[in-house]
């Protein structure tokens, strides 16, 4: 046989596949599995930075607008997904998305100040001018959207005109159009504080320069909205009030109350005169007596006696009246007046309708069940009395019993999943790969460990054949020499049995050993003299 070369690549290759032949089948499954996981985690590294990256679609816009535009963009068929809140695509159809939206009127609030992310150097001031402002309109747009009466809001800004003379100054003003939800509608401290949160963005803006409308048109006005803040107060109280009467009876969540108000928010300052002429008042009163006083009459004792002391005086006489006495007396009398001043109050109570739904109840079998008049009538009674119904001033109140859907799950309007996405950076995702893999190495490695049996004597390399034959055919008592120990069954060794029976046996027992042996006896060198 050639002499196999002692190195060189060759030596190498030959070293590497003699070693790769004598790995168990184990070691060399495991070896591919690392080998193979290696190669998968290399070249998704690879080819993953050559992936199309995502960009968002409309930065900064709210979670509804980027539901809508998520679902106008999945409509089209475009790649979407939703990451972090935002609607991204890949930045090869960043442009065709955006135009998209743009067709379909979305965002609905508009750009805030990350117009001036992808500004230029180039940019003339007339450019960045108009920027600013349609940055500052679309970022107190999104504030004011904020509320949650609001659903969505349009700031137009005029930005005032400075000059040396104070009679050509222009003065900055503004005008929101806010678009409320259905039912919804603002208080008065509400309207002021957009209209301060306006004023206050704008350098020189003065708040009464400040024009809120909503979108039926209706110009809103902190300094006297009273009406509209005392009929929508009176409304939530008598809805209120019945709600909660009904749901002790019928079961929280069973009653639905809906009350509506016809109030009367005209100012009236009322003046009344009454005059009585049945019975008038005595104003003054004047008497007056004219005339000479009247003459005494005559009488006494006569004589001395009359003139002694201690004489009873005479009785007086009655004299007559004193000729051309006059008495006057004048009475002034006028009609009874009263004036009373009367100013109705701002809002005043004109009808009230109250319309009360209320759900089935649970029948015998666990189904919804109508329920009777005689109940509908007793509810009907204790709604009247929550709202404070009067037949009088024509108030109305109906109430039926009809079987309420079922609740929607809470997360029905969550926004859809993100797709596509990495949960954790790359790195890191790759490292937890790395010690997975570590780790069910380690795991397999174990686990042989622990399946591998006891250590056993090995078997030397086999004696000549000569020598073997002596072995074989000396006594049972006499030991084997030492290079042929082994773990054979010692049946075979006992006396009796002839030379081939015995070598049969053990290649019956090892054919693995037999093969071994008969290698090596091949590759023994002749012996000197043989023939």
């Amino acid at each position: 046989m050639p002499d196999a070369p002692s190195s060189g690549p060759a030596a190498v290759l030959i070293q590497l596949r003699d070693l790769w032949g004598r790995q168990p089948r184990s070691r060399k499954l495991l070896a591919l599995v690392v080998a193979l996981g290696i190669a998968g985690v290399v070249g998704y590294s690879t080819l993953l930075p050559h992936a199309a990256p995502w960009t968002a679609v409309a930065d900064g816009s709210s979670p509804e607008d980027a539901q809508e535009i998520y679902a106008v963009l999945q409509s089209r068929n475009l790649p979407v997904r939703m990451h972090d809140g935002k609607v991204e695509v890949a930045s090869e159809r960043l442009e065709e998305a955006r135009a998209i939206a743009a067709g379909a009127g979305l965002p609905h609030t508009g750009k805030g100040l990350e117009l001036f992310d992808g500004s230029s150097l180039g940019q003339s001031s007339f450019a960045e001018q108009v920027n600013f402002r349609r940055a500052l309109q679309g970022e107190l747009a999104r504030s004011i959207t904020a509320l949650a009466q609001v659903e969505s809001a349009r700031v137009l800004v005029a930005f005032g005109k400075r000059s040396l003379a104070r009679d050509q100054e222009q003065p900055a003003s503004a005008s929101v159009a806010l678009h409320l939800h259905a039912g919804q509608t603002l208080t008065s401290d509400q309207v002021r504080g957009v209209r301060q949160l306006v004023a206050a963005s704008i350098e020189g803006l003065k708040p009464d320069a400040v024009v809120i409308v909503d979108n039926h048109g209706n110009l809103l006005d902190a300094a006297d909205p009273t009406s509209v803040d005392h009929k929508a107060e009176l409304e939530r109280t008598v809805t209120a009030r019945v709600r909660t009467m009904l749901e002790r009876v019928v079961g929280p969540g069973k009653a639905a109350v809906v009350t509506t108000a016809d109030v009367d928010d005209r100012k009236v300052s009322e003046t009344q005169e009454v005059y009585d002429a049945d019975h008038p008042a005595l104003r003054s009163e004047s008497r007056s007596v004219e005339g000479g006083d009247a003459t005494s009459g005559v009488g006494g004792i006569a004589g001395t006696r009359g003139n002694l002391p201690g004489a009873p005086s005479p009785a007086p006489t009655a004299g007559s009246p004193a000729a051309g006495q006059r008495t006057q007396e004048t009475k002034n009398y006028e009609v009874s007046r009263t004036v009373r001043q009367t100013t109705k109050p701002d809002v005043l109570l004109q009808k009230l309708h109250v319309a009360v739904v209320v759900d089935y109840k649970a029948g015998t079998d666990g189904k919804p069940a109508a329920r009777s008049d005689k109940e509908l009538a007793e509810l009907t009674a204790i709604a009247r009395q929550a709202a404070g119904i009067e037949d009088a001033r024509g108030d109305k109140i109906e109430l039926r019993a009809i079987p309420f859907a079922a609740d929607p799950d809470a997360g029905a309007a969550a926004l859809p999943p993100a797709t596509a996405a990495l949960p954790l950076p790359l790195p890191v995702l790759i490292g937890i790969a790395g010690g997975l893999l570590a780790a069910i190495i380690i795991a397999m490695l174990v686990l042989r460990r622990r399946r591998r049996p006891g250590p056993s004597a090995t078997l030397a390399l086999p004696a000549p054949v000569g020598e073997l034959e002596r072995v074989l055919d000396a006594r049972p008592t006499r030991r084997a020499p030492t290079e042929l120990d082994a773990p054979a069954d010692t049946q075979n060794l006992l006396p009796g049995r002839t030379v081939r029976d015995r070598v049969l046996d053990a290649v019956r027992a090892d054919v693995d050993r037999t093969a071994g042996v008969l290698t090596a006896w091949l590759a023994e060198p002749p012996k000197k003299g043989a023939k």
